[in-house]
């Protein structure tokens, strides 16, 4: 059947018609994902009756805003400008059948009949025809690929270039309109710097840097289709270093200990755990871009979280749960991706360590320093950054001769802790940020021998062998 148009003193107006129905979810229960949503326009009305075959018809005082939500229970009604929801009451929407829906407010009136759905994809309604297609769906939100009407305007997926070495032009592309504002912010993972402009655009604008990756964020002024209005994503550039690195994986470990993996923020940024998972290996490790993992930061991977935190016996680390699958005991590979992009991997075998001990991808030596990611000594990799960077006056000192003395830079505090040949600390002194000066470090309590010292900054840890003689 066909929608009605009626007229009022000589002016169109609009009637309500269904545009979405989303009937079958595939990641949480059909009482919380499903819906039913009718585009309101500026029609005004009394009171909306909405029947699904022959059952008794749900009834409405007409609804204020554009657009009315039918969902289970209040607590899933999108919190969005001008969407107003109502209760789906008894009502549960067919997965494996197809149903007839009819609308009527005043004297307008609609009625579809929605074809069998998919799991985990929303029917659309194509224009005001009697078509739908399956689609991801926009609970609360305009689909301008199938509306009419609705002003729309949005960022296309960013491009980067290499000009020429260490130049890069990233390149902004819009869709919907001649011209728009913008806001973008451009995180860095080697300087940690931002740049942050408010510009105005046409359908591409461009900004070229001296620096490769980065995670770019950006924002245009809500529309009737915010869906695209948001920027959002990590740039990983072969030519320049990995935000993230495998630092200890521990993949054949005696039980109780259930597997898990180390990851190391190897950057100046902040980076969303939503982005990142562990390629063909299941879910990302955040829910939202709340959920981050800070510059030099570690964290551990596990598929037990509550048995890995019980095994450990201590608070002090980040644990996430995912599926990370099964780790082969003797050889095996593990990435990990943002999106379909590889971001960082390693792979290991039986000669790389013997089980139970887990190992470091960056130095391939044993390890279990869960939640700290000792750094490679003797790398020179251009790809691996440290919160700070050192200088030691020697490495080998005398107890009776000049003082040890260590220059430290870096943009945060650094604990320096001198340590005996077993380890156990006999000094320790706090360098304040940016410092950049040269400090004298007591030999007190140490004997003649091998002796170490540990340069610590939030979850990065360095530790350098020094050798004390008479």
């Amino acid at each position: 059947m066909k929608l009605f148009l009626f007229f009022f003193v000589g002016f169109a107006v609009a009637c309500p018609m269904f545009t979405e129905f989303f009937p079958d979810p595939s990641h949480v229960p059909d009482t919380e994902g499903e819906f039913v949503e009718i585009k309101l326009d500026d029609f005004k009305g009394d009171s909306l009756f909405i029947q699904m075959d022959e059952k008794p018809p749900l009834v409405f005082r007409y609804p204020k805003g554009n657009r009315f939500v039918l969902v289970h229970d209040s607590i899933y009604c999108p919190h969005i400008e001008n969407v107003s929801c109502g209760l789906l009451d008894s009502y549960t929407l067919p997965n494996s059948r197809d149903a007839l829906w009819r609308l009527k407010a005043d004297s307008c009136t609609d009625s579809i009949v929605l074809p069998k759905p998919k799991s985990g994809k929303a029917l659309q309604r194509v224009k005001e025809t009697e078509d739908f297609e399956f689609v991801t769906p926009t609970m609360g939100y305009g689909n301008p690929q199938y509306e009419v009407g609705l002003k729309d305007y949005g960022f296309l997926p960013l491009e980067v270039t290499k000009i020429k070495d260490s130049l890069w032009r990233y390149t902004l592309f819009f869709t919907g309109v001649d011209s728009t504002y913008f806001k973008i912010k451009f995180h860095f993972y080697r300087s940690g710097g931002k740049y942050i402009d408010s510009l105005i655009a046409k359908e591409s604008y461009s900004f070229e840097f001296e620096e490769g990756g980065a995670y770019v964020t950006g924002e245009i002024p809500l529309d009737d289709a915010p869906m695209n209005n948001f920027l959002d994503t990590v740039v990983v550039l072969k030519e320049d270093i990995k935000p993230l690195l495998l630092t200890e994986v521990h993949h054949c470990p005696e039980e109780p200990e259930p597997e898990w993996v180390e990851v190391y923020n190897n950057s100046k940024v902040k980076l969303p755990l939503n982005k990142f998972h562990f390629c063909n290996r299941g879910n990302t490790w955040g829910q939202s871009e709340l959920d981050s993992l800070h510059p030099f930061q570690s964290i551990l991977i596990t598929k037990d979280s509550s048995a890995l935190r019980d095994f450990l016996g201590y608070k002090d680390v980040e644990i996430r749960e995912a599926s990370i699958g099964y780790l082969n005991n003797t050889s095996g590979c593990l990435s990990i991706c943002n999106g379909e992009s590889i971001i960082d991997s390693i792979c290991w075998d039986k000669n790389t360590v013997k089980c139970p001990i887990g190992f470091n991808p960056v130095t391939y030596k044993s390890e279990n320093t869960p939640g700290f990611y000792r750094g490679n000594n003797n790398s020179t990799a251009k790809d691996k950054l440290t919160p700070f960077t050192y200088k030691l006056s020697s490495r080998v000192v005398r107890l009776k001769g000049n003082p040890l003395r260590v220059f430290i830079e870096g943009d945060s505090d650094v604990k320096i802790q001198l340590l005996d040949s077993q380890g156990h600390c006999v000094n320790t002194i706090t360098v304040p940020a940016h410092s950049n000066t040269w400090w004298n470090i007591p030999l007190n309590g140490l004997k003649v021998g091998v002796s170490y010292i540990s340069m610590t900054s939030g979850k990065y840890e360095n530790l350098i062998g020094i050798l004390i003689r008479p």
